[in-house]
């Protein structure tokens, strides 16, 4: 499938080196260098894609996907539009090109849907989500739709990782009755991570109202298959307490979630903690924090970028100015913080924070 239009032409990674690596194609060894900071296209205009996925797709490029605002989106304001989720690809992780919308977010059902639900005006629809499934061959996006009935959320698929994805499934995970962190009935579905283990598999791990989630998918990756499980070891910090923005990873034959902690929407300086299991569904064991900042942001997800590689991302939240003051913000200029996941044995070791780091990607 040939792509389609992107929005703006040529983009790159305006802070990035990137060394023995063509830009024609992915090759099959090449160094990556990284430096973190504001990101820009090649036309000077920031890189708009925030709290998604990083994939490497079955082509081997890289696609980063992410919610964007520049078409105006402030949380909370109910008179202000959705702009729906894009992406962007590049071969180096430099040279990158789109966005592309993965579905057309301006349509009377995804505006209805995402910013008049009774209850919740103005909530928005975040965290875009993408895996591929081998079993069906497509790509799978899962997007938080919010409400507080349960099952708040849609599944897209698409047979080309930029789209167009088309509604699949409104999936059934049987939440509804499950209550909040603190025994609140009246729980609203939020940030919700995906991971495919080695077998193919997919789990998803959610925050209903602060209380973690986590259940394995169908072969489709479209629905639940069962009864969630719950997760609730981990402290209790204020202001919100609760976690949020759960991410699953493995490394080694174990397994872990990094999250936020505590739950704080569009909040600076939020901890990144970590479970760990020796199976993808648990039973886990809280091991404690690894940034109590996350490099002044908030951590978004952990993803395998390509084999024994995983990158850890942080949306870095600004408020003020164009931003607006919290609740009723716009994130457009917003960046990513990226780093290398490191390990001491069994046990994610800290994040550094660095300025940049490297790796060296072997396709061979």
């Amino acid at each position: 499938m040939s792509p389609r239009k992107p929005l703006t032409g040529l983009l790159v990674f305006g802070v990035s080196v990137i060394t023995s690596v063509s830009t024609s194609g992915p090759e099959s060894v090449h160094s990556i260098s990284v430096s973190n900071g504001v990101r820009y296209t090649v036309a000077g205009a920031r890189i708009d894609a925030h709290s998604g996925t990083i994939l490497r797709g079955q082509d081997g490029l890289f696609y980063w996907y992410g919610e964007s605002y520049a078409c105006g989106f402030h949380w909370t304001d109910p008179q202000t539009p959705y702009c729906g989720p894009q992406v962007y690809h590049s071969s180096d992780m430099s040279h990158w090109q789109g966005p592309w919308p993965l579905f057309d977010a301006s349509s009377a059902s995804w505006q209805d849907l995402c910013m008049h639900q009774p209850g919740a005006p103005g909530n928005g629809c975040f965290r875009p989500k993408v895996v591929y499934n081998p079993g069906t061959r497509l790509y799978v996006l899962w997007l938080n739709t919010g409400g507080f009935a349960g099952d708040g959320y849609r599944v897209l698929t698409s047979r080309a990782p930029i789209g167009p994805f088309q509604l699949a499934a409104k999936p059934e995970l049987r939440d509804g009755a499950i209550a909040d962190w603190r025994g609140n009935p009246h729980a609203q579905d939020g940030d919700e991570g995906l991971f495919v283990d080695a077998g193919g598999s997919a789990w998803l791990t959610w925050s209903r109202g602060g209380r973690l989630l986590q259940e394995k998918l169908n072969a489709a990756y479209t629905s639940g298959t069962g009864a969630p499980k719950v997760i609730m070891n981990y402290p209790q910090f204020a202001p919100w307490a609760g976690v949020e923005s759960p991410s699953e990873f493995e490394h080694d034959g174990h397994y872990y979630l990094a999250m936020s902690l505590p739950r704080c929407p569009y909040c600076v300086a939020t901890g990144t903690a970590i479970e760990r299991a020796s199976s993808p569904g648990g039973p886990w064991t809280y091991r404690g924090i690894v940034t109590s900042g996350s490099c002044d942001g908030q951590p978004n997800e952990v993803d395998q970028i390509a084999s024994g590689i995983l990158m850890w991302s942080s949306d870095q939240w600004v408020r003020g100015g164009s931003a607006g003051m919290w609740p009723r913000l716009n994130e457009t200029l917003a960046t990513q913080t990226w780093e290398k996941v490191y390990f001491d044995g069994t046990d994610v070791a800290p994040i550094a924070c660095a300025s940049r780091f490297g790796f060296r990607i072997d396709d061979n």
